[in-house]
């Protein structure tokens, strides 16, 4: 007998991956079920966007449907990539990185809610302030530039875009 251990390949590699890179098995279905659900959405909101009427915004060429139908058949399409081409197993966040996500979520819900009666500058501040502090942003830049930035932008919405953004308690531009 010999000592030779066996050199081809394995078909499977611990990724889930087969050795041409494509997952094997069912490690895509995540990915199929997530394809599936969203071409289920997108053939709604298609089918919807066929059936606007004209409003006072559809003077010219395109029409009011134009926008939402290639919206709904670009969502379609990327839903098709998802079934036909799944990714392997999915790799989860950390326990770290899940509490930061959380966070973001909740103070953007937050923010939406306050940005009416305390204004857009304040709250963008506030809001780029916490996020920025949730990934670790030096403060010595990120206080100055969470106050900038919105001011900057609620300028050129105001004063160059002409579309107001809310100005809340302080009154703003």
């Amino acid at each position: 007998m010999s000592d030779e251990t066996s050199t081809t390949p394995s078909t499977t590699p611990d990724n889930g991956h087969s050795s041409d890179g494509t997952p094997s098995g069912a490690a895509g279905w995540s990915d199929r079920v997530l394809g599936l659900v969203c071409l289920a959405i997108a053939a709604w909101y298609t089918a919807e966007a066929r059936t606007f009427d004209g409003t006072a915004f559809a003077t010219g060429p395109v029409g009011p449907k134009t926008m939402p139908t290639g919206v709904g058949v670009l969502f379609g399409l990327l839903a098709l990539y998802l079934i036909l081409k799944p990714d392997g197993p999915p790799r989860w966040p950390t326990r770290q990185a899940s509490w930061q996500i959380g966070l973001v979520v909740i103070s953007s819900y937050i923010y939406g809610r306050v940005m009416e009666p305390i204004g857009f500058i304040a709250a963008s501040a506030v809001m780029m302030a916490v996020i920025g502090l949730l990934f670790r942003a030096p403060p010595k830049k990120l206080v100055p530039l969470s106050v900038l930035f919105p001011t900057l932008l609620a300028f050129v919405f105001n004063n160059w875009l002409e579309l107001r953004l809310p100005a809340g308690w302080w009154g703003g531009f």
